[in-house]
């Protein structure tokens, strides 16, 4: 099995060079200072106890240079951004299966739409990633696994494939029979958390403490859309989440955060703004997520102006 990994930012590099790590065949498809860190110098590693790996990689910008030898792409792990106006999956080798790993409730279908319920397995990443530069990749202390699911919930054998390479180079990850549920409990956790402490300009843990209410008016809209959406929800999942959310290192952030408020492109839509379309659709109203978001959207073009 060839492994592709599409968006070599924090978690295609370091799901990627783990996996590498572990004797995997795998190639990177990438572009500019990324692409050019990788041909020189390597992937760089950072793990939670701060000791540095290079692992020398296979990477290039198209995929005919990657599939030289005659070996062809079995399964791609898509670890772009969904950011706006940006396509998520700019280049799959055709025939490839799909892992999608996008912190967003309508990233699987996009992806379905497009190739097939077939060929798109959604996944569940979870582990606090920062890109800390070209082709590095920091893990800070905490949950690090992938989730892979099929649309129907049928069992895959490229999916336990993929999962008994993640155990084998030490990721964790499991093939969820109902992938949906760990889509939204995800998307309860990061989007929310995400978004609100963009809003605070404040990390996890003054979010957990100082505004624990509005997080989770934020928890309880996002598990009454799911319900409308057919997602079997645990009855427990706010207080589950909570729980989560109080185990997390204080000064944790997501990569959305980071990326808006460091004024760049980033994941609001495809991830706030997601929860908000999925909820008109069902008639589910969500008045404290339209709050934050609309706030952020109102900063964020108050900024561009």
């Amino acid at each position: 099995m060839r492994i592709g990994v599409l968006g070599v930012g924090a978690v295609g590099g370091w799901f990627g060079g783990r996996l590498v790590q572990a004797g995997y065949d795998v190639v990177f498809l990438a572009r500019g200072e990324t692409l050019t860190r990788l041909r020189e110098v390597g992937l760089t590693l950072i793990d939670e106890h701060g000791e540095r790996s290079i692992i020398p990689v296979k990477a290039a910008d198209n995929w005919d240079e990657l599939t030289a030898d005659g070996i062809g792409v079995d399964v791609v792990i898509a670890a772009t951004k969904a950011l706006p106006g940006n396509d998520p999956f700019p280049q799959v080798p055709a025939g490839a299966a799909v892992v999608t790993t996008h912190n967003s409730v309508e990233i699987p279908y996009l992806a379905a739409g497009r190739f097939g319920e077939d060929k798109v397995f959604p996944g569940v990443i979870r582990g606090f990633f920062i890109h800390t530069g070209p082709a590095e990749v920091t893990f800070r202390p905490g949950p690090m696994s992938l989730n892979i699911g099929t649309f129907d919930g049928s069992t895959n054998d490229m999916v336990g494939e993929v999962i008994e390479a993640l155990h084998t180079a030490g990721l964790g990850g499991e093939q969820l029979p109902d992938i949906w549920v760990d889509i939204w409990a995800k998307a309860m956790f990061v989007a929310n958390l995400g978004a609100l402490g963009a809003l605070a300009d404040s990390p996890i843990g003054y979010l957990r403490s100082e505004i624990r209410d509005s997080l989770t008016r934020m928890f309880e809209e996002t598990e009454a859309v799911g319900r409308a959406c057919g997602v079997a929800l645990p009855e427990d999942i706010v207080s589950r989440t909570l729980a989560f959310t109080d185990a997390q290192g204080y000064d944790n952030t997501s990569s959305m955060q980071r990326d808006y408020t460091e004024g760049l492109a980033n994941e609001l839509d495809a991830q706030i703004g997601a929860i908000r379309r999925m909820g008109q659709k069902v008639s589910v109203e969500t008045p404290t997520l339209d709050l934050v978001y609309g706030a952020l959207v109102g900063r964020q073009q108050n900024h561009k102006d």
